[in-house]
């Protein structure tokens, strides 16, 4: 008997349900009828002659058989856009829509290299989320975060755009107030404004020439937002350190936040873009990119210049 062909529309209307939930959200998701995708779902069981999804009038689970396809299902109609992207590739713009998010802290960066990807890609069109949650790219449709510190993102590709240091920085009008600290082990006497997002946002690690201190930090405040946390150290509220981003390193040069223990490293993050998919990510997606790494790589250049 022959094996029916592979239909990848059935394939995709399977990977929406379960990654959207509910048989109306995928609909939505790939613009079609409720109706349209539980047929395409139980059309794609009956040739493979198991059950992909568990039905009842209160919830919809992915069986077990089902999460071992799902997995498969991605990597084909991925490999199928892929596909297509090659064979356009050179003589198509990129064009649709750009679902892209960034942490809040990054926002005016990443809103100038949005403004200069819609003049150089006229055709496209952006959404744009920055936000200090973590999103799931993959369940939450997005093509692309750029993101600030370690790249531990399973199933993510990434592409580092900047290697950062971390600075500690502090307002001159903290400083007038209660004294500058000269060495790390100083800053526990000091007032810490603690960014809660981080994994031990009460203690920070300092090394120079292989010596290494380790400081518990002291705050009456503590927020989820690296912008708040930036906002309140500017305004003179307290202490805290942040990746060495283009934004920052402006603050520090104009004189609006002082770096201190500049011969201490107290770590390194990453600036990175991060997308779905074990393949070249799509041309509007890799133009976003390559649009990004020139932009850092201009402020690199300008602020060496200045130096």
């Amino acid at each position: 008997m022959k094996a029916p062909a592979i239909s990848f529309a059935r394939l995709a209307a399977f990977v929406a349900v379960a990654e959207a939930g509910t048989f109306t959200a995928a609909a939505e998701r790939l613009n079609t009828t409720k109706s349209a995708v539980s047929q395409a779902v139980a059309v794609l069981e009956r040739e493979l002659g198991t059950q992909l999804l568990q039905r009842s009038t209160r919830r919809l689970a992915i069986t077990e058989a089902g999460e071992a396809f799902l997995s498969d299902c991605r990597q084909l109609l991925a490999g199928a856009e892929a596909a297509m992207e090659r064979a356009r590739t050179g003589h198509a713009q990129p064009s649709g829509t750009l679902r892209l998010t960034s942490p809040q802290g990054s926002a005016g960066m990443v809103a100038s290299w949005i403004a200069t990807y819609s003049k150089r890609y006229p055709a496209m069109r952006v959404d744009y989320v920055p936000t200090d949650r973590k999103l799931d790219l993959i369940a939450e449709h997005f093509d692309l975060a750029i993101r600030v510190g370690p790249m531990a993102d399973s199933g993510l590709r990434a592409v580092v755009l900047e290697e950062l240091g971390l600075w500690t920085v502090a307002a001159a009008s903290y400083l007038a107030r209660h004294g500058t600290p000269r060495r790390p082990a100083e800053l526990a006497g000091h007032e810490w404004i603690a960014l809660s997002l981080l994994p031990a946002p009460w203690s920070i690690d300092f090394e120079r020439g292989g010596r290494k201190v380790h400081v518990k930090l002291r705050g009456s405040i503590s927020a989820a937002s690296t912008d708040a946390v930036l906002q309140l150290v500017s305004q003179g509220a307290g202490i805290s350190f942040f990746p060495s981003t283009a934004d920052l390193r402006a603050e520090v040069e104009a004189g609006r936040l002082v770096r201190l223990f500049p011969g201490w490293a107290s770590g390194r993050m990453f600036l990175y873009a991060a997308y779905p998919g074990n393949i070249a990510p799509p041309a509007k997606t890799r133009a976003f990119i390559n649009l990004a790494k020139e932009a850092v790589r201009s402020a690199g250049s300008q602020g060496a210049a200045g130096v």
